[in-house]
């Protein structure tokens, strides 16, 4: 019961007091613990300096000295277990001065001063601090009347002791004064006075132990709640845990998920731009090839036209001979008109014959004009051919642009229509 206050009392003063260290308190707590510890009473003296020096309540320098006293009366220096209990002086409590009445008295007694002993009691009573010392005064009072004798005065204590609220006191009362009246012969007295005693102290144990259950019980109450919020914060901590880790697996996931798509897209990508570059690559060589096929084939079928009786006579057909705005009638005779016809099939893989296939409503002149035109002849020379203006001839490819191939479309002349046939 000493143990709980002081650790109560050190920890609000520990925090109270600016003076003290923040260990002070337990630094106390280890040197009061050492005062019940040590084998000789100079260790449990300086013990008890070094836990007062760490201690700014004067309340709980009380205890240590009523600590100290306690281990003088156990050793039997009964005057220096005195001057402990003299050292508590004003600074104890109600608790304090009824343990003073049991400790002060016995020491007084053991030493043979049995007037000072009932002067040190009065002087308890005197300084009071509750009500709740009386029982105990009483009843040390009585316990020293009956050391010197005096029947009638320890009868009289012990009677006052018997009947206060102090069931503790009254049931060791009781039981004085049952010793007392059977000493004189009252056994009826001594044995209502026993029943009673027994009775009260029965009844205080039944209540201490009601008090330890219910505390026992609040204790185990409270350590059950604390072990249960402990569970359900360790449960939230496992949860918030998982929940932790689902969301960096399912962040791993995704971010695996998302570079394994990013490395097959840029693979992908990759391959597409690798093939459009080989395509591209094929595409140039096809490009240079078939320019030099065409190239190789122009060259062809101009020495293929070259060789025809009336290349000279068309002057748009050689490259180096300049175009001049002088008109002169070139005339072309069915022979010359036979080997343009022929030239131009050998050139343009039967040009004539499949020209007549796709589009029979051509006539002979119409042919001629097609191969004229199919071979690049300039419009000055077919105006010269044909004896007509320029714009003539302008109108003669519009009307068989359309009358005889059915083309309607502005963006595609008889000349491109030819050259691609």
């Amino acid at each position: 019961m000493l143990l709980l206050p002081l650790l109560t009392s050190c920890g609000r003063q520990h925090a109270a007091s600016e003076s003290l260290q923040p260990d002070s308190a337990r630094v106390a707590w280890i040197f009061y613990k050492k005062i019940w510890a040590t084998s000789t009473l100079d260790s449990a003296k300086r013990y008890a300096a070094l836990a007062c020096d760490y201690l700014s309540d004067q309340e709980q320098e009380a205890r240590v000295n009523y600590a100290m006293a306690l281990r003088c009366m156990k050793l039997g220096e009964f005057e220096q277990a005195l001057a402990y209990c003299r050292n508590m002086g004003e600074r104890t409590d109600g608790w304090m001065q009824q343990e003073l009445c049991v400790i002060m008295p016995k020491a007084y007694a053991a030493m043979g001063r049995y007037l000072d002993a009932i002067r040190c009691l009065d002087s308890i009573r005197d300084c009071r601090v509750s009500r709740s010392v009386i029982p105990h005064y009483c009843l040390a009072k009585g316990n020293l009347f009956v050391m010197t004798g005096q029947a009638d005065s320890a009868f009289h204590y012990y009677e006052i002791a018997a009947n206060s609220l102090n069931r503790w006191v009254a049931g060791v009362a009781s039981l004085r004064l049952r010793n007392f009246y059977a000493s004189c012969g009252k056994d009826s007295l001594a044995y209502n006075l026993a029943l009673k005693a027994d009775n009260i102290l029965k009844s205080e144990i039944r209540k201490e132990e009601f008090v330890e259950s219910r505390t026992s019980y609040e204790k185990e109450k409270m350590q059950n709640e604390l072990n249960r919020l402990k569970i359900d914060k360790q449960r939230q901590e496992i949860m918030v845990l998982s929940l932790g880790l689902s969301v960096i697996l399912i962040v791993f996931v995704f971010y695996f998920v998302w570079q394994y798509r990013k490395r097959q897209t840029d693979l992908l990508l990759l391959q597409e731009k690798t093939a459009r570059l080989e395509q591209t690559q094929q595409l140039l060589v096809q490009a240079e090839e078939l320019t030099l096929l065409r190239e190789k084939e122009a060259q062809l079928r101009e020495s293929l036209f070259r060789r025809m009786k009336s290349f000279h006579k068309i002057p748009s057909l050689e490259e180096n001979r300049e175009e001049t705005d002088s008109h002169s009638r070139i005339a072309l005779s069915e022979e010359d008109w036979e080997d343009i016809r022929q030239t131009v099939d050998k050139s343009y893989d039967n040009f004539t014959q499949r020209l007549r296939q796709n589009f029979p409503s051509l006539s002979e002149k119409d042919m001629n004009f097609c191969c004229l035109v199919k071979i690049g002849v300039s419009i000055k020379d077919l105006s010269d051919i044909y004896c007509i203006s320029r714009t003539s001839v302008s109108r003669k490819k519009q009307r068989v642009k359309k009358d005889k191939f059915g083309l309607t479309a502005d963006d595609e002349t008889l000349d491109s229509f030819l050259r691609h046939f």
